[in-house]
């Protein structure tokens, strides 16, 4: 090994532990994310050091600042979505959308809750694809997904107004909801019903169906998965057979999602 080659490996590898050490730390911080003088005293770095890091990984997508404050960014989603589709979870996931008889043609979707977004986790493209629909590692705000609602609605009313207090609801179309009065009576109305829609909320002309994935009955849920369709499509079908699907493969996922580590 030349000298050349030592001294970049030298060099390398504690940025590569330090910048590995700060995801681990931003990780445990959630939502609340953790300022760069934060992080420089938690793990005792120079700040200028610690700055460089960070605005190497928020560069490159692995984390994202908000007034002064980082939190994970998308890239992370993506890359966990691209090993995610290999584990066993996940592979059940799309064999049981495969196996559906009404799901298999549509376009459906495994999305987890982060605060008040969801984050999509897995994607099944059936004979009628979506296009203009999440991808993988996607991030949408949960009050417009079907999925997001679905997991909201296991949660407390109390929560859900926790979650929302000071956060400013963005309209992506003419239906989508505004405020948390709406959300909250959106959620009421839906969990009588059974189960949960995007009825145009995110793209016009694009309709969502969504079901918790509910490990333990009664405790809040991590997951939803969902089915989406054009509105056409969706006003040609039972939406109590499409829901019907959606339930059956929620019930076989929630033994494996709550046995294993996402």
């Amino acid at each position: 090994m030349t000298t050349e080659t030592t001294a970049g490996t030298q060099s390398s590898v504690p940025a590569i532990t330090r910048a590995m050490a700060i995801l681990d730390l931003i990780a445990e911080a959630g939502q609340a994310g953790v300022s760069v003088p934060e992080i420089a005293k938690s793990m005792d770095l120079a700040k200028s050091s610690t700055a460089n890091i960070v605005a190497a990984l928020e560069g490159e997508g692995m984390l994202r600042r908000s007034d002064g404050r980082f939190t994970l960014g998308r890239r992370i989603l993506s890359l966990a979505g691209d090993y995610l589709r290999s584990a066993d979870q996940l592979s059940e996931f799309y064999a049981l959308c495969r196996r559906s008889k009404l799901i298999s043609r549509e376009a459906a979707r495994l999305a987890l809750l982060d605060g008040t977004d969801v984050l999509y986790l897995a994607r099944y493209e059936g004979t009628n694809p979506i296009r203009l629909t999440a991808n993988i590692g996607d991030r949408y705000p949960a009050h417009v997904t079907a999925t997001g609602k679905a997991v909201l609605a296991t949660l407390p009313d109390a929560v859900v107004e926790d979650r929302y207090r000071g956060k400013s609801f963005v309209a992506f179309t003419p239906k989508s909801l505004t405020s948390v009065p709406e959300l909250l009576a959106e959620l009421q109305a839906s969990r009588r019903r059974g189960y949960f829609m995007d009825d145009e909320e995110t793209t016009v002309g694009v309709v969502c169906f969504s079901v918790p994935v509910v490990d333990i009955p009664g405790k809040p849920a991590q997951f939803a998965i969902s089915a989406t369709l054009l509105k056409a499509r969706a006003d040609e079908l039972k939406h109590e057979d499409i829901v019907g699907e959606l339930q059956q493969i929620a019930r076989a996922l929630a033994n494996p999602l709550s046995s294993h580590s996402l």
